[in-house]
């Protein structure tokens, strides 16, 4: 029998961002204030990333937890209360995060 992949086929690029920018210092904040008592968890600090840096990043952390999110103004907003999970991912790829509110 032959393969069901075809000749050729490419697969998509996978994204790695473990060592694409210089560890950062952040904060992971907790917060409810104008949200209906819904939790989001806000990690400030970012310095000299770009977006399409921030984008990834965030994208990665999402997927891993399974959660929305957004970026505004170089902060990175997650839905819900999962602030032990977001610092054990940012800490694993080598960034210090300290916990802020709540």
């Amino acid at each position: 029998m032959g393969s069901l992949i075809p000749d050729g086929f490419k697969t998509k690029k996978s994204f790695d961002i473990g060592n694409s920018f210089s560890k950062q210092y952040l904060e992971a904040h907790y917060s409810v204030k104008g949200r209906a008592g819904v939790p989001v968890i806000i990690i400030k600090g970012f310095k000299n990333m770009s977006s399409e840096q921030l984008k990834n990043l965030s994208k990665t952390i999402k997927r891993k937890i399974g959660v929305g999110g957004s970026i505004k103004n170089s902060e990175l907003f997650f839905q819900g209360d999962n602030r032990k999970k977001i610092i054990s991912i940012l800490e694993s790829q080598g960034h210090v995060v300290k916990r802020v509110g709540g």
